[in-house]
């Protein structure tokens, strides 16, 4: 017996579906700065049992990328701040890492500046500027990402309870047994 052609199209298009609609519900987690939107579809598909497995991957994968891509952000941005403040003459070899850039005193900063003979108070206030920008959009990035690890932490733990009741509901596995009760 072999399988219909279709099946394997319409199983395609139902992924692409799912990852749509999980792409939609990740925006909007993203924009109300909560993974309640998205729990809730997780939590209807494990009550609905173990045959949304293949649901909640193709969920995680959204997710997965989506972090992937804001930690993507997160870099561009460092170099960015490196590539912009270089302009102006800063450089940030003597700085360890860029990120310890982003958690600098506007007076610690100021001393990099004099340290490095940019004593030019309009050149001084232009780079405290891009500072402060690249600052505000770090944290806007940095809670994007938080809440996207959350979100798969979250989809990885209810993965692995489905799974584990699905191995036990095939019959695979013996389900475990208590403890022995001391008499």
């Amino acid at each position: 017996m072999t399988e219909d052609p279709l099946n394997s199209v319409y199983s395609y298009v139902e992924n692409a579906y799912i990852r749509l609609q999980a792409g939609d519900l990740l925006n909007r987690c993203l924009d109300e700065g909560s993974e309640a939107p998205i729990q809730q579809l997780i939590e209807g598909l494990v009550l609905a049992g173990p045959q949304n497995i293949q649901v909640l991957k193709e969920i995680l994968a959204e997710t997965e990328q989506r972090r992937s891509q804001v930690s993507e952000d997160i870099q561009q941005l460092l170099a960015d701040l490196e590539k912009s403040l270089k302009a102006y003459g800063v450089h940030l070899e003597g700085v360890r890492k860029p990120r310890s850039m982003m958690r600098m005193t506007q007076a610690g900063f100021l001393k990099l500046l004099r340290q490095q003979d940019i004593n030019d108070e309009n050149t001084q206030v232009a780079c405290l500027q891009i500072l402060k920008d690249s600052r505000e959009l770090m944290t806007s990035l940095g809670s994007r990402l938080k809440l996207l690890e959350r979100i798969g932490t979250y989809l990885r733990d209810w993965l692995l309870g489905l799974t584990y009741q699905s191995i036990h509901q095939d019959g695979s596995l013996p389900s475990p047994t208590p403890p022995a009760r001391p008499h």
